[in-house]
Formats: structure tokens, C-alpha cells, sequence
């Protein structure tokens, strides 16, 4: 299954993304639209205190006028390993720091249309040492423990995407 682009167009260049007009050929020969955002993506982490909290930040995102749960994450520069990102991205957005730093894969957030990847890394025994938010930055950090975090995705308290896959990760791998 394959679909072959004949054009592209773009429709709104961005900061952050990019809104694409795709016309492309199906399987079947017929020529239909695609209609797309592309965003660079980024990295997230899933952050562990020494006493087995969760590092969260809560946050409020725009599009859903809303303050949500979320792991820590942000844009990777061009020069960053994803460990690096991850670990700069922590440290700025909650204070804490890890030697204990590691892959942990990707994930697509939103496949139906957007491009965008994300990346996870998963930091152990964090402690805290100053909390450097950027410009333009609100956030406020809480520490959850495990047992606790599972009840709150029971009942939807935690609602983000990459958030939810790394924890399922994480659950699956290091609790079994």
C-alpha cells in the first residue's frame, strides 16, 4: 500500500509547522488530496525521582484551553542526540538532572494529519538542581508517585498523547 505525490504545496509556513495541499495517485490510479501538517517533532522524557515519583509538568495548552499533565519535552536542535534534548529539556522545564539518561523510542502522535515524530527518552534517579524555563514559559512541576499516576490514567486525568505511550512503555518494561 502506497500512495505516489504528484505535488506539493504549501499552504502556511510557521514557526513551529507547516500546513501542506498534497495531490497524490492511489493504488488504484485515481488522484485524490492530502492535507497535512508537518512539524520538525521533538523529545520528550519520562523522569524518574530517586524515591520513584514521576516528573510531571502541568501546563496549559492553547488549542484545548485547558491545563494538562505532561511528561517534560521540547524541540531537538540540529546538533543534540535525543538523550541530549531530553536532558536539556528537563533540566529547564522542572530543575531536575539525571546521569541516568536513555533511549526509549518514537512514536507518531497525531498519523491521520501530521508528520511530526517524537522521540522518548527515559531519565532515572533525577534530583533536582535549578529549574531555567524559557521565555514566554509557564509551568508548574509536580511529582507523582507511580502507583498514583496509574489511577489518574484510569480516570482520564492524563490526557496527553506521548505522555500516555511512555508511560505504557515504562510500565510495561520496568514493572513486570
Amino acid at each position: 500500500m502506497k500512495e505516489k505525490t504528484l505535488k506539493s504545496q504549501i499552504l502556511y509556513e510557521g514557526k513551529i509547522l507547516n500546513v501542506y495541499k498534497d495531490k497524490v495517485e492511489l493504488e488504484n490510479g485515481k488522484e485524490d488530496i492530502r492535507e497535512y501538517v508537518h512539524n520538525d517533532g521533538g523529545v520528550c522524557v519520562l523522569a524518574l525521582t530517586e524515591n520513584q515519583e514521576i516528573i510531571f509538568v502541568k501546563q496549559f495548552r492553547y488549542p484545548f484551553k485547558e491545563v494538562l499533565y505532561e511528561i517534560p519535552g521540547g524541540r531537538k536542535e540540529k546538533e543534540e542526540s535525543f538523550i541530549q534534548t531530553g536532558s536539556r529539556e528537563l533540566k529547564e522545564e522542572t530543575g531536575y538532572v539525571s546521569q541516568d539518561v536513555n533511549y526509549f523510542g518514537y512514536l507518531y502522535p497525531t498519523v491521520a494529519y501530521c508528520s511530526e515524530v517524537i522521540h522518548m527518552v527515559l531519565a532515572k534517579n533525577c534530583h533536582y538542581e535549578k529549574q531555567c524555563l524559557d521565555e514566554g514559559e509557564f509551568v508548574e512541576v509536580e511529582l507523582i508517585p507511580v502507583s498514583k499516576v496509574k489511577e489518574m490514567i484510569l480516570k482520564n486525568e492524563i490526557k496527553d498523547a506521548k505522555t500516555l505511550v511512555a508511560l505504557l512503555k515504562y510500565f510495561s518494561f520496568y514493572e513486570n
